[in-house]
């Protein structure tokens, strides 16, 4: 799936099968970027299987070769779920247009249960195969609904998808797997409560961003892929993805229990952490570097057993300017905004925890210096400001 350089996702219904450019209109007014399509294209043609669109009819000529197949067994699916009633074809078409409806979801579990971009990557040779459950429902209006939930999911080489989906139906056609792509995971959608052939459907996922965020942005971290999964077909919407991040022999839950854990330590040391960071930025005598500096706090978390935590350790200080905290927060500036910039006469203490994943891992502790006497006098300079922070906060 095509993905803009300026936003995390492009909706598949509003991108051209062919050439992988979307319409201007998915920026929401923002400027275009380089997978706009011209202005004059206005709309996309959907092809006759009514699963991908074109931006013209040219692109579609020239993307036929790779979704003559896929489309051939796309429309033999939807004939032959005519024939078989109209619970089944109903059934058949809520599927096809859930599935079309919620692929946005799909992407970052496979690609993390896939190993994308690191030394196991699966990518060329697995299939991320998600198995649905399905409601059936009758409405007030006596029509049948169908409500659609993630039961199960795995990685299955392309041997083991082939075996799965290898009987034909009445109509003599077989589903095929898709060939792989670079930086794509493939992806399998199976109800089981279908006829052979009306079971499945494929999508195609580019790997966009994952090998930067692994290795800079959640490096060593495991992911719970599957309730990420579940969660976000459950909620209809993306959810971030650190929430489902974990140490390896840790879970989210012992993460979020560390953070609040942090955040009451943080809370109880107000006048420790406003001493430390007026002596480490001189406030006394550089008063503008309450805009400009924070101080940077890496601590270490003593847990005495799964779910107990000890005491706080500052592992090391620091003064850095804004700029110089850029890396902190992985270029993530809506973050660092919302977290550094809220109001300029905050005297800030940036806390960050680095065995907690990205976002959790930062805390920030502020002072109101429109609040406070003049700080020559109620925060003047200490030079043993470290060791007198240190031991503080680990008595």
């Amino acid at each position: 799936m095509a993905s803009c350089n300026l936003g995390p996702y492009i909706p598949r219904a509003n991108g051209c099968n062919g050439c992988d450019k979307h319409l201007r209109v998915v920026h929401s007014g923002t400027p275009r970027c380089d997978r706009c399509l011209p202005d004059d294209v206005s709309q996309l043609k959907t092809c006759a299987c009514h699963q991908v669109r074109y931006c013209s009819t040219q692109c579609q000529k020239d993307n036929w070769k790779v979704h003559r197949a896929h489309c051939q067994n796309a429309r033999q699916a939807r004939q032959f779920s005519r024939t078989l009633g109209p619970t089944a074809e109903a059934r058949h078409l809520s599927f096809v247009e859930w599935c079309k409806r919620s692929d946005k979801h799909f992407g970052p579990s496979a690609l993390w249960a896939l190993g994308a971009s690191t030394d196991v990557d699966r990518t060329g040779s697995h299939i991320f195969v998600i198995y649905l459950d399905v409601e059936e429902t009758i409405s007030k209006g006596g029509k049948t609904q169908f409500k659609h939930r993630v039961r199960s999911a795995k990685c299955a080489s392309e041997a083991e998808v082939k075996r799965e989906c290898a009987p034909e139906n009445s109509t003599g056609s077989k589903w095929t797997v898709p060939p792989p792509m670079p930086f794509c995971a493939r992806i399998l959608v199976i109800d089981d409560g279908l006829p052979n052939t009306l079971d499945l459907f494929d999508h195609m996922v580019e790997a966009v961003d994952i090998v930067e965020s692994r290795s800079k942005v959640f490096r060593g971290m495991e992911c719970d892929w599957l309730s990420l999964l579940k969660d976000s077909v459950a909620a209809g919407d993306r959810i971030p993805i650190q929430r489902y991040l974990h140490r390896p022999g840790s879970t989210p839950a012992l993460h979020e229990l560390r953070y609040q854990y942090t955040e009451s330590w943080k809370k109880s040391h107000p006048n420790v952490f406003a001493m430390a960071a007026a002596s480490a930025l001189d406030i006394p005598r550089h008063p503008q570097r309450i805009i400009t500096h924070s101080l940077v706090l890496h601590i270490d978390v003593e847990e005495e057993h799964p779910g107990v935590f000890g005491k706080h350790t500052v592992r090391s200080a620091k003064m850095n300017s804004l700029a110089e905290l850029r890396p902190l927060f992985h270029g993530d500036t809506i973050l660092m905004q919302a977290t550094l910039f809220p109001q300029p006469n905050i005297l800030r203490t940036v806390i960050v925890d680095d065995y907690l994943p990205f976002g959790p891992n930062i805390q920030v502790f502020g002072v109101d210096m429109s609040k406070t006497p003049d700080p020559r006098t109620s925060l003047p300079y200490r030079s043993d400001w470290f060791a007198t922070l240190k031991r503080m906060v680990e008595q």
